[in-house]
């Protein structure tokens, strides 16, 4: 099956001139498997899937119809490039890639040419088709350009210049000549495996100058293993063969066959040998402990990496990055040592005697455990791959109630071994949906704690606001939409139900969400933390306070929109889920410009729940502010802008009854009028 970046081009070109129907309607999101939801939807990204199916290229083009899933599956894969764009490459549009997709099918210069999907829409009323499938040509300087996915191709046909290994450098090479790569700072052989879509035993055996895998330097070159097979270093003519008889004299006495690859320049690695010593051996765990490496916990239990690796395959999605608490799989009868690093116990179990240790101070007792309880190693066993932010602010005991329904629902879908880390996964999405809130309605017909929409067949009205239902739906549809959830992100799982516009957002809260969960369980998140206790997880004061004048400078603010406030904040009622108004409103036209109330970071600006699409900048002295259902976003994440800076402009997404801006000042996690700071 055709795996190249030419056999994507041509593809591509096969759909140029075809138009959409009605309402979005197209051929392409059937014939992807999991997009049928997707028809009547923008098309752009599904069209890239229906080409990576086409084409087989399913391997490295993820299949979804979200631009900014797309850009976010290649930056945490270290495959998005801003500059240097090649033919194959899938351009990004918008401030985060998640508002259009293009094909890079020619470079010249700074000029590139693209093909891509344009998707139709609604204006005032009517419906307007789009160009449907184009080419065209266009500069790597155009500022809608957000930047260049990179899928590893994986084959290249002959004569084809499309696909080059990235960071190898491009043009073709004569059949005898050695392709190599050159080590740069902070590369690894791991790294450099996955950049070239090689095994590590391959890449050993193709340099057997390489004696310590957890050693190389930068500016040094490896020779790149062949694509077909791994090469071994054969015997040049100058090299005496070592003492062997004569192939036509004595071959009838020869006690056996010399291997006539072999030299003493051999290299000692030897990969496929452990595949089959992997084979039908029973397997025990060992603990990752802090400052442990792949290389380093094969060396101390005496085994090969490439056996290590092999057993553990699929394990990892970089095996570079490990983390303590994390298992590794190790063949049954290796014995290992007493201790791993500094007299921490290993956790293999496989010495039957250990040595004493030294008697230490007893720690402080701590409350033992509850049956069934769990921990956070066990709820998290890989690293979030964003900063975690925790709760903007103390769950209330609704949310909390929220919470443990959803806990409770994972065990009862999961069990109670898969149902922790599972409860981890629904707690995160629905504070990122929702904030634990089940929400009388949202985008479109959304509604509840997951913001399901009925139209979307998650259930009726009713159904979708009972916790107990939308908990349920949720986790049975992760079960059916993602199998290997176990083995995925957080963020990943969570798409494959959500299939949300901003993917990567539920995974700042994994580390509140498995903190909850644990408390739940009964165990502990610290040395001395003690069991979980519904009363004191209420706030102590359900009214917001207002901050010292040192927590918050009243000057240097300026006004968000060129609008009167509206309803202000701390007005009570029984639309608001908690109450009463959190923020100050600014009623204004659909595109009135919205602008930063103070200089700082962007932190979020994406789809937030019922904040419909959203905005928030982290200030100085724990002060952020979020401007909420906005009908355009001007930034980024990562961004900072100044006091005046535009971020977007008004509009009426997610939870809201009209156009206007919804302004939030949140001070060290506690919501605050904003009107007494702008108005110093």
């Amino acid at each position: 099956m055709a795996t190249t970046a030419q056999s994507m081009i041509q593809k591509a070109r096969t759909q140029l001139g075809y138009r959409e129907g009605p309402n979005n309607r197209t051929k392409y999101a059937p014939e992807v498997p999991g997009l049928a939801w997707a028809q009547n939807q923008p098309w752009c990204q599904t069209w890239v899937s229906w080409l990576a199916v086409k084409t087989g290229n399913t391997d490295v083009i993820p299949l979804t119809a979200s631009c900014l899933a797309c850009t976010g599956y290649y930056k945490q894969r270290k495959q998005f490039h801003r500059s240097g764009p090649r033919p194959g490459d899938l351009v990004m549009y918008g401030p985060s890639g998640g508002t259009h997709v293009d094909l890079v099918t020619e470079v010249s210069g700074n000029r590139i040419r693209v093909i891509g999907g344009n998707t139709g829409g609604s204006y005032n009323g009517a419906y307007y088709n789009g160009n449907g499938v184009y080419e065209k040509w266009t500069t790597t300087d155009n500022p809608k350009i957000h930047g260049f996915a990179r899928p590893k191709y994986r084959t290249a046909a002959p004569g084809d210049q499309t696909t080059v290994l990235p960071g190898v450098g491009g043009g073709q090479q004569s059949p005898s000549a050695k392709r190599k790569i050159t080590v740069k700072k902070g590369m690894t052989l791991l790294g450099i495996c996955a950049l070239l879509g090689v095994t590590l035993g391959e890449l050993l055996t193709a340099n057997p100058q390489v004696k310590n895998p957890d050693l190389i330097h930068e500016g040094q070159e490896l020779n790149i293993p062949d694509k077909k097979g791994t090469p071994v270093p054969k015997p040049t003519s100058e090299t005496p063969r070592p003492v062997a008889p004569e192939p036509d004299k004595k071959k009838a006495a020869a006690p056996e066959t010399p291997a006539p690859a072999r030299t003493q320049q051999t290299p000692t690695v030897k990969p496929e040998a452990t595949r089959s010593d992997r084979t039908d051996r029973p397997t025990t765990r060992y603990t990752v402990q802090r400052g442990d490496t792949l290389s380093g916990i094969a060396v101390k239990h005496g085994i090969t990496l490439a056996a290590l690796l092999e057993l553990n395959t699929d394990r990892w999605t970089d095996p570079d990055v490990i983390h303590s608490g994390q298992h590794v799989h190790l063949p049954g009868d290796v014995r290992v040592p007493d201790t791993i690093n500094t007299s921490v116990p290993c956790s293999c179990k496989a010495n039957t005697a250990p040595k004493p240790h030294k008697p230490v101070r007893p720690a402080p007792a701590t409350p033992a455990p509850q049956a069934g309880a769990t921990s956070l190693s066990e709820v998290m066993p890989l690293k979030p791959p964003v900063v975690q932010k925790g709760w903007d602010r103390a769950l209330t005991a609704a949310e909390l109630a929220n919470a443990r329904v959803i806990y409770d629902q994972a065990l009862t879908v999961f069990g109670r071994q898969d149902g922790p880390r599972a409860a981890v996964i629904g707690i995160a999405t629905a504070y990122q949906e929702s904030r634990l809130q089940n929400l009388p309605g949202g985008h479109l017909d959304s509604a509840g704690l997951f913001q399901q929409r009925p139209s979307m067949g998650w259930g009726t009205r009713s159904q979708v606001t009972d916790p107990v239902y939308a908990a349920t739906k949720f986790f049975t549809t992760m079960k059916q939409t993602a199998p290997e959830w176990k083995s995925m992100p957080l963020w990943e799982a969570s798409h494959k139900v959500q299939q949300s516009g901003s993917p990567m957002a539920p995974a700042a809260f994994e580390l509140a969400a498995a903190k909850l969960v644990v408390q739940f369980s009964g165990g502990s998140t610290g040395r001395h933390a003690k069991p979980y206790d519904p009363a004191k997880d209420q706030p102590t004061s359900p009214v917001p306070q207002a901050p010292t004048e040192t927590a918050l400078p009243a000057t240097g603010w300026v006004m968000p929109a060129q609008a009167q406030p509206g309803t202000p904040f701390g007005t009570k009622g029984t639309m608001w889920s908690s109450g009463q108004h959190t923020g100050t409103d600014f009623p204004a036209a659909e595109g009135t410009p919205v602008v930063a109330a103070g200089a700082g970071q962007i932190i979020e600006a994406g789809w937030a729940g019922a904040y419909g699409q959203s905005v928030v900048i982290e200030h100085d002295s724990g002060v952020r502010t979020r401007y909420a259902h906005l009908s355009a976003i001007h930034v980024s994440v990562g961004q900072t802008v100044q006091a005046g800076a535009p971020i977007g402009a008004v509009g009426s997404t997610g939870n809201s009854t009209g156009p206007h801006l919804h302004l939030e000042f949140i001070v060290n996690g506690v919501q605050v009028d904003p009107m007494t700071y702008l108005r110093g």
